[in-house]
C-alpha cells in the first residue's frame, strides 16, 4: 500500500528512492567504524591487559 500512495505522491517517492540510496552510504560507514573500534578495543588489551589480573 506504502508503494501504491508513493506511485501517486511524488514528493513520497522522492523521499523512498533517497532513503534507499542513503542505506548503502550508512551499511560502509558502519563496517569502518567498526572495523576502528575493533582495532581500538585490541590496541587497548595490548597495552592494559596485563594490569588486569583475575582473583
Amino acid at each position: 500500500r506504502v508503494f501504491k500512495l508513493a506511485k501517486s505522491w511524488p514528493t513520497l517517492n522522492l523521499l523512498i528512492s533517497i532513503m534507499g540510496k542513503t542505506i548503502g552510504a550508512v551499511g560502509n560507514l558502519t563496517f569502518v567504524l567498526g572495523i576502528i573500534i575493533f582495532i581500538f578495543a585490541v590496541m587497548g588489551m595490548q597495552l592494559f591487559g596485563k594490569n588486569y589480573e583475575e582473583s
